[in-house]
């Protein structure tokens, strides 16, 4: 369960460090991290290139992402991603908003990709309720 392959997408270092601490102590390796959503579209879109370079941590099984970022925000990711999914292989791939936002309307909104699995609110996750999200996110896989 734990050899999974993440990718974080969030501007905020401080953040990005905690998540990667908290799936580290849950024994989670593969965890690849991009500071925007441009940043993180590029990795993806090139995936011939970063799938020879990375087999342990591409392509990601879940990827968890912020919404407030310069550049490509949350939101416009997950419109491009919604076009380039069934391009590559990321049809098995789930999506966990981790953002700061608490607003109903950015997680109603964040949830309408049938690919959002997880609204999850920065500040509120233990590593207790990180380990039930992943364990939820990768069961359908197990099979």
């Amino acid at each position: 369960m734990k050899n999974i392959n993440v990718l974080i997408v969030d501007d905020s270092e401080l953040d990005r460090y905690i998540l990667r601490r908290q799936l580290t102590a849950l024994g989670v390796k593969n965890i690849e991290e991009k500071d925007d959503g441009s940043s993180a579209l590029a990795y993806l879109k090139d995936y011939d290139r970063n799938y020879l370079l990375f087999p342990d941590k591409f392509p990601p099984i879940i990827i968890f992402l912020d919404i407030n970022m310069p550049k490509v925000n949350g939101f416009d990711f997950l419109e491009e991603f919604a076009k380039i999914r069934k391009q590559f292989d990321f049809r098995s791939c789930v999506v966990a908003m981790y953002s700061s936002s608490e607003r109903s309307e950015d997680k109603e909104r964040a949830l309408k990709y049938e690919f959002v699995s997880r609204y999850l609110v920065k500040g509120e996750m233990t590593e207790s309720f990180l380990n039930e999200t992943i364990q939820a996110l990768v069961k359908p896989r197990s099979n």
